[in-house]
Parts: structure tokens; C-alpha cells; sequence
């Protein structure tokens, strides 16, 4: 991934671009704490709503905006509301740790 310097960050135009497409999609906000940002592209990062680790896409589907602080904060744990979901799937340890 030579196009990114730190996480949640895409270098260039590209990168520049896909905030902005993610922003008009989702709203110019952080998707866990719904902060505003002032100009999302160069406040907002990008988190993988389901861990890269697990699910390796780039796919817009899979990307949100965050703040800098909640996409550290998320690292590559499920989302709270992703795992609510899956709790008839997972394991009675799994659904009890969630």
C-alpha cells in the first residue's frame, strides 16, 4: 500500500477524491461520534467499517470517514452495531463477551 503514509490516510488527489464521494454519501460528519468536519479532506480519515485484517477490500461499501481519534479508538475491532448483528451466528462465548 504505497499510497498511504499513516493510517486512515490516502495520499493525492485519489484520496482527496474518495472523501469527498464518502462525505456526499454519508454526510460531511464522523460516522461514531458525529462530529462535523470542516474540510474533510484534510480532517476526515478513512476506517474500514469491517476490519481490513478481516474483510481485505478497499471497496467504497466498506469504507466510512472518522476522525482521527475514533479510527485509532476502533483499531480493527467489529463495530458495536456489526457484532449486535451477528450475535445468533456467533458462539454462546463470543455472544457473551460481546
Amino acid at each position: 500500500m504505497a499510497s498511504r503514509h499513516r493510517c486512515g490516510h490516502m495520499r493525492g488527489a485519489k484520496g482527496r477524491r474518495k472523501r469527498v464521494a464518502l462525505a456526499k454519501r454519508d454526510g460531511a460528519r464522523c460516522f461514531y461520534c458525529r462530529t462535523p468536519f470542516a474540510d474533510v479532506s484534510t480532517e476526515a480519515t478513512f476506517d474500514h467499517y469491517v476490519p481490513y485484517v478481516l474483510w481485505p477490500t478497499n471497496e467504497r461499501f466498506n469504507l466510512v470517514l472518522a476522525c482521527q481519534t475514533c479510527n485509532c479508538r476502533k483499531g480493527q475491532a467489529l463495530p458495536i452495531g456489526l457484532l449486535i448483528a451477528l450475535r445468533p451466528w456467533l458462539g454462546t462465548e463470543l455472544a457473551v463477551a460481546a
